[in-house]
């Protein structure tokens, strides 16, 4: 498959992500959130960051030949846990259904790496919920170790 990787832009990237969006929320099961509060958020958080992107962010589509969408993700400075230092931080990355197994995550990931070395951080981090077993293990195979675990409890 011929992959293109291109930075986000425009309303139509916008629509774009937000279908996608609403893939990755049905993959997420919390006994704390619903899942409209988790698509609203990651709705929010997509539209946040193509129109108003925070300085050194990093919002890319990947493409086929043809120039359809087959994934996004997004990127920002983030701080490390422990010493506080900037790191890359990967916040959203999603594929459609039929770019899976193909690469398109891997190129993805590897245009945010790419991004994190010019920027001159140590680590590139993210979250990935515990309930996204196919994530887990995708960002296990690309290197990524877990570090802390988030344990909540509902009141």
């Amino acid at each position: 498959m011929d992959i293109r990787i291109r930075k986000a832009e425009g309303e139509k990237d916008l629509s774009f992500m937000l279908g996608l969006g609403r893939r990755l929320a049905a993959v997420i099961e919390t006994g704390l959130h619903e899942p409209a509060e988790i698509q609203a958020f990651q709705d929010a958080f997509s539209a946040v960051n193509l129109r108003n992107p925070a300085a050194g962010s990093l919002s890319l589509i990947a493409e086929d030949s043809a120039g359809i969408g087959l994934g996004f993700l997004h990127a920002l400075p983030g701080a490390d846990g422990i010493t506080g230092r900037t790191i890359g931080y990967v916040a959203l990355l999603a594929v459609t259904e039929a770019a899976e197994g193909t690469g398109v995550a891997k190129r993805l990931l590897a245009s945010a790496e790419d991004w994190a070395r010019e920027q001159g951080y140590a680590a590139l981090s993210l979250d990935v919920f515990a309930s996204n077993h196919r994530g887990r293990l995708f960002y296990e195979k690309n290197g990524f170790a877990t570090e802390t675990l988030r344990l909540v409890k509902k009141l």
